[in-house]
């Protein structure tokens, strides 16, 4: 259910001024068709009303709706439009009093527009009665009713008998009733009866339906946009990668290379004598770095 949206008194006469001249006595809406739904005790011990009207392809946008509502009804819940996107937007919209029937100017931009409000629901004990009369107001080839049976009803009856009735993924049994083409001067009827022996909501039992937001779609990406921002990644990859692999590889030739010694020349003392030096005064053997026989003194031959 969308959220309920309120129009302060400067935005309506704004909206009022926009409306076709002579919007009192706007002709009747055309619609391509128009489904009321009624959802007795769905998150409410009430029954909300929805309006889904859908108008003639090629319908000059924006556009004014007029809509008809019960002059007892309380103030709406919610007034939107169907953007192309297929998502819900709310509407701006004037509320005028009627005697038979109150007005709702609804400025849309969408060729689908809805509008949604509470209606009491008479109880009994445990038996539920209710009954709804188109206001008029709309000409459309098709119009329908749209019946919830709510979560733990027993001896469900509507009249007009529905046409046929189908089940949600929630397990949630909607009846339709086709009434076929709709003038704006008709209104037809609608009335259910049930037993119920539970407080239980229809909202409260189930995950989906209007009383749930929407999960929201996930993101797509734009490849085309996203390419230069791919390519700059997978650039400085591999630049990265092949700096690793180069320092990588010095590395491994460092720790592979064979370490020379740095030669450094002996002492003279550390010489290794070519041949043995003796004293040619007593024979005496002496080392490479005597000068003088260490036996007898003599100043030794080099």
């Amino acid at each position: 259910m969308l959220p309920p949206r309120s129009i302060s008194l400067p935005l309506a006469v704004v909206i009022l001024l926009a409306l076709p001249s002579g919007v009192a006595a706007q002709g009747p809406t055309q619609a391509d068709s128009v489904l009321v739904s009624l959802w007795p005790e769905y998150d409410r011990e009430d029954v909300l009303v929805i309006y889904r009207v859908s108008l003639p392809a090629g319908t000059p946008l924006p556009s004014t709706v007029r809509l008809l509502i019960p002059p007892d009804a309380p103030a709406l819940t919610a007034a939107a439009f169907r953007s192309p996107d297929g998502g819900l937007l709310n509407a701006d919209h004037v509320r005028g009093d009627g005697e038979q029937a109150d007005t709702i100017d609804l400025v849309t931009e969408g060729t689908e527009v809805q509008i949604e409000f509470y209606l009491p629901l008479p109880t009994t004990g445990d038996l539920r009665q209710f009954s709804f009369t188109w206001p008029g107001g709309v000409a459309s080839p098709r119009f329908g009713y749209e019946v919830q049976q709510p979560v733990g009803a027993q001896n469900v009856e509507i009249e007009p008998a529905p046409s046929r009735q189908t089940t949600d993924s929630l397990g949630l049994i909607y009846h339709q009733v086709d009434l076929g083409e709709l003038s704006p001067d008709d209104q037809p009827e609608v009335s259910l009866s049930y037993a119920k022996t539970t407080p239980d909501l229809t909202a409260g039992s189930t995950t989906g339906g209007l009383a749930q937001p929407e999960p929201a779609p996930r993101a797509s990406i734009d490849f085309v946009a996203a390419l230069p921002w791919v390519l700059l990644v997978v650039g400085v990859g591999l630049i990265g990668g092949g700096l690793v692999y180069f320092f990588r590889n010095r590395a491994e030739e460092r720790r592979a290379r064979p370490r020379h010694r740095v030669s450094r020349p002996r002492a003279e003392n550390d010489r290794v004598d070519a041949s043995p030096v003796f004293c040619h005064n007593c024979g005496t053997q002496a080392t490479s770095s005597d000068r003088f026989c260490r036996q007898c003194g003599t100043a030794l031959r080099t």
